[in-house]
């Protein structure tokens, strides 16, 4: 489901997940997603964040006033993606494609929210005054808003080099034998897939 998620979207998606392990949420919400990608913090989307008039901390605090706070939960339990979260990765991709961007990146995941417009993360961005045109015209008309697609699969090419030759280097580093099997299995996989992807 995430092979076209470049790396700064998948840093979204984990950071979304932590977010919701710290509130005690058994489910990645809207909001959570909201909040991992001010917690990436880099690139087109921290700047559209953080143009008036959204702020990190107005929205931040949007979702704080909103949502119950429980315990945490161990980061290490399967959290999955609510309804309405699986609804936005859906407009994120539709995003990606109407941007003709072969990647998704956080920007797509951005208008993907705004697009569930009953979910509490568009709730928060609405009512600060977020308007999805305008973030549209602003990511389309950015040098990284559109790619050919031969430009887009080179960069989902080099992007799934750096990941496979990430996993690899650590295969290598000081782990047990059961860590290295696992994380050799993974490997393999991603080896597999790589070669599906751009060898056939």
């Amino acid at each position: 489901m995430f092979e076209r998620y470049d790396e700064s979207a998948r840093r979204v998606l984990f950071f979304a997940r932590f977010e919701a392990s710290q509130v005690g949420r058994m489910s990645i919400e809207t909001e959570h997603l909201l909040l991992g990608l001010l917690r990436e913090g880099k690139g087109l989307t921290a700047r559209l964040l953080s143009t008036p008039p959204l702020s990190p901390e107005a929205i931040r605090g949007g979702v704080e006033r909103r949502i119950e706070l429980r315990d945490p939960v161990s980061t290490s339990i399967e959290i999955p993606f609510s309804e309405d979260t699986k609804r936005v990765l859906l407009r994120a991709v539709e995003e990606a494609d109407a941007l003709g961007s072969h990647s998704i990146r956080p920007e797509h995941l951005l208008l993907g929210i705004l697009r569930e417009e009953k979910s509490l993360a568009a709730t928060v961005l609405l009512a600060l005054g977020a308007n999805i045109r305008t973030l549209r015209e602003a990511i389309a008309s950015d040098k990284g808003g559109t790619q050919p697609a031969d430009d887009g699969r080179a960069a989902e090419l080099r992007e799934s080099l750096v990941h496979l030759a990430m996993m690899v280097q650590d295969v290598a580093v000081g782990e047990t034998l059961a860590e290295r099997t696992r994380r050799a299995r993974d490997v393999n996989g991603a080896i597999e897939a790589f070669a599906q992807r751009f060898l056939r």
